[in-house]
This record gives structure tokens, sequence and C-alpha cells, in this order.
């Protein structure tokens, strides 16, 4: 590293900071199309959820050799999904003052189910592999919250995900209006015009691409589980306030 790319770093200052299953991989791609936008080295970097200790040099080499003095994305989500605390969007905010903030909000029931096929699938985490979407989400909730077992963790993990007003309210409070909260359903129906918004939210001019009518990232194929009426039920009771209580904070609309 040079000495002045030391001084001078190229310092991120658009963030994606979650939820996870939320949609923020094909968000990412879709930013990247916009000349003046650079994603770092790695889509996920976690630096100020998991790797601080690495140190700001190390965050900032995530960055280096692309052009100066133009906008740089972390698109991290254990930012939000780790935030509930103020702690994470305190740092992120005082570390870029000016930094501009994207949540991508997909429907509790449907994070938390992508949220199960990642761990079960890809995670292969014990004592889920072999379960039924119904029979995770109907694991009693005290388990859970006790988190004996890796089935319990990952239960309470996947409920608390989609979990969402806790989190926003500290990254309303401390970004304001430079916290935009995207409906993950609008960026699948309408991606340019939702791309239009969120570009003029990073403070770029907006573009057209074709790529924004073309994704790649399918849940409903990759979601191959599914949730009996019962289930579905007892995850809409346990979630729809706190979504409500969510849309009405960050000022998007409730659809359930």
């Amino acid at each position: 590293m040079t000495s002045a790319t030391m001084n001078n770093p190229n310092r991120p200052d658009i963030f994606i900071v979650g939820t996870m299953k939320g949609g923020t991989t094909i968000l990412h791609e879709f930013l990247g199309h916009h000349p003046e936008i650079h994603p770092g080295r790695d889509k996920e970097i976690h630096y100020f959820s998991l790797y601080e200790a690495k140190g700001l040099a190390w965050y900032h080499q995530q960055f280096e050799g692309l052009p100066p003095n133009q906008h740089y994305m972390d698109a991290s989500p254990t930012y939000f999904d780790m935030a509930a605390a103020p702690t994470i969007p305190s740092k992120i905010d005082a570390y870029n003052p000016q930094a501009r903030i994207v949540m991508l909000a997909r429907h509790p029931i449907d994070r938390a189910l992508s949220h199960f096929n990642h761990v079960k699938k890809v995670n292969k985490a014990p004592g889920v592999t072999e379960m039924t979407a119904d029979e995770f989400f109907s694991r009693p909730i005290e388990h859970a919250i006790s988190g004996t077992s890796a089935a319990d963790i990952y239960h309470f993990q996947t409920l608390e995900f989609s979990c969402y007003y806790r989190k926003a309210i500290h990254y309303k409070r401390i970004f304001g209006d430079r916290f935009m909260v995207v409906d993950n359903a609008n960026l699948s129906a309408e991606p340019q015009e939702t791309m239009n918004r969120i570009f003029r939210h990073v403070q770029v001019d907006p573009i057209t691409s074709d790529a924004f009518g073309q994704r790649k990232y399918s849940h409903m194929k990759k979601d191959s589980a599914v949730l009996s009426p019962k289930t579905r039920e007892r995850l809409s009771e346990m979630f729809k306030p706190n979504y409500r209580a969510f849309c009405n904070v960050v000022g998007l609309e409730f659809k359930w």
C-alpha cells in the first residue's frame, strides 16, 4: 500500500445493510452497473459487524485500485441483522457522516423460509437437515430463546432476522433521510423505477440497463420448502405486528 493510498483511501459511502435473504445480492449487482459506483473486492465485507479488529487499513484494502473520487459500496447484511443495539449504525455514521444507507425489506415469512432453506441446504446445520419447514418453525419458542442446541440457535436467528422494527429504529434515528428502505417486491416488479429512486438516494444520476429486468436470482426457485397454513398462521401472528410497526417507521406501504 502506498503512502498516498494510506492517506487518501477510497472510503465507502454507500452501504447496503441487509437483510439476509432479502435480495442484497441482486441490488449489489444492479448498483455496480453504475459507472460511478464501485464495489469492494468481496460483496460482503462485514467490517463493522465481524471484522473491525482487522483495522481500517484492512478495510480500505478492499477498495484499493478503484478509480478515485467516486462512490464505493459495502454490502453486508450483518450490518442490519446484528443491529439490535445502535452500535453498528453509529460506527458507520462515525466512519463516514455522508454515508447513504439502503436496506431491502422482504416479507418476514418469506425471508424466514428462505433463511431456513439456507441453514438446511448450505449450512447443513446439525439437527436441521432432516427437518421439514413445518417441523422447524413449530419448535417451541422457549427452546429457541434458551439456545441449548444448534437447531435452537438457528431457529432463534431465523426468527430474529425477520423482526425488523427495533433495528430500523436505530438506523432511522442515526441516519434520518440518509436511511432508505426498499421493498424487495418493488425491486422485482418495477426494477428500473425502483433503481432510479435508489440511484437518486445515493446521489448519482440514474442510469438505465436491461440487466435490471433480468433477475438472475429467483427466491421462488431456490426456496423449495413450503409451509402449511397452520405454520404460516403461527408465523403471521409472530411477525405481523412487528412488520406493521417497521413499515410505519420507515414509510413503507404495509402489505401482508
